[in-house]
């Protein structure tokens, strides 16, 4: 297998330099191939543009770059875990599209509601949980996927990564919602609401699964990790946002839009929203980076942690960083967002 590192720090299309080192999973090669047909066998790709069904193309879906991305911000994984992280991106980026395409595009705030309360059904922290008949590639993915991304894992995991899957659903409906009022929302409303869209959750869940570490329970309720889990979501949810703006805003008619929530404030310039933006985002690293370096150690000393609990929560902040650094790196290469989503 070929050696995937990338030794500086990263520097994306947002023109965000984190500070923490790409590194790239060694199983990338091996992973295109297997997870094309599983999503082919979902039935969320298309083999031809006159027939029905299906969400992509071949080519659109190759040009999202998963594999990449999962191995970028997923670096330590096992093999058989990356896959599973793939195909959790895959089943992401599905639903985002679908719904866009089916309910966004065409203001169907009725049908993009009842879809969304449908869709939560298949998946509840028991993976054993029985669901309904699936009826098309979304639910088909969501229903095979959990209960194998769901095996072996912890209660407290499965609780997390349901309940963010449960708020990215739901959050595409209260997007829409904004879209059918014409609302583009304001800045705090912005952030609550790209904390759901962004599936930003699952982040801490994918670290676990490529550390091998979870958040000791000792330290997961406090104010400190709560902090530290909303700037890593931030983070990593805001330096999408300049990066997508084309694709939203003229190929989608998106309004839930960092870029353009700016511009309402800014009097309509880009080019200072992107700055404004930018600080934000570097804002949200430097107290990300207070939380890790001056507020965990000290939290640690005050519950008298123990040294196994101590390396389990440094190992899951690594595995953090190497997401954060990763996902910026991938911002900066997919073709995701060139072009537009009727390339399906």
């Amino acid at each position: 297998m070929r050696e995937h590192t990338k030794t500086a720090a990263s520097i994306s299309a947002t023109g965000v330099s984190l500070p923490y080192e790409v590194r790239v999973n060694p199983h990338l090669d091996t992973s295109h191939e297997e997870c094309e047909i599983w999503a082919s066998n979902m039935g969320m790709l298309r083999t031809s543009r006159t027939l029905s069904g299906g969400i992509w193309n071949p080519d659109r879906f190759r040009r999202i770059a998963v594999p990449e991305l999962a191995a970028k911000i997923a670096p330590d994984a096992e093999e058989t875990d990356l896959v599973l992280i793939y195909q959790a991106l895959v089943w992401i980026f599905a639903y985002d599209d679908h719904f866009t395409l089916a309910y966004k595009k065409s203001r169907d705030r009725r049908g993009g509601w009842e879809y969304a309360r449908s869709l939560c059904n298949f998946i509840h922290p028991d993976p054993e949980r029985p669901v309904p008949e699936p009826s098309d590639a979304v639910e088909r993915g969501l229903a095979d996927l959990w209960p194998r991304l769901a095996r072996g894992r912890s209660f407290h995991w499965r609780r997390e990564f349901s309940q963010a899957i449960h708020d990215f659903i739901n959050g595409a409906a209260l997007e829409l919602e904004n879209i059918c009022d014409d609302r583009v929302p304001d800045l705090i409303d912005f952030i609550g609401l790209r904390r759901r869209t962004f599936a930003g959750g699952t982040g801490a869940c994918f670290a676990a699964m490529s550390t091998g570490s979870e958040i000791p329970e000792a330290l997961r309720e406090t104010d400190v990790v709560t902090s530290l889990l909303d700037a890593f979501i931030d983070i990593m949810a805001l330096g999408n946002e300049a990066v997508s703006y084309e694709m939203e805003i003229n190929d989608e008619g998106e309004i839930n839009n960092l870029m353009l929530v700016l511009r309402e404030i800014s009097g309509g310039d880009l080019e200072q929203a992107h700055k404004i933006a930018t600080d934000l985002i570097y804002d949200r690293i430097a107290h990300f980076d207070h939380l890790v370096e001056v507020k965990l150690p000290r939290l640690a000393a005050d519950v008298d942690l123990s040294s196994a609990d101590l390396e389990q929560m440094k190992v899951w902040v690594r595995g953090a960083q190497s997401y954060l650094s990763g996902l910026y790196d991938w911002y900066d290469s997919t073709p995701r967002y060139r072009g537009n989503l009727h390339g399906v």
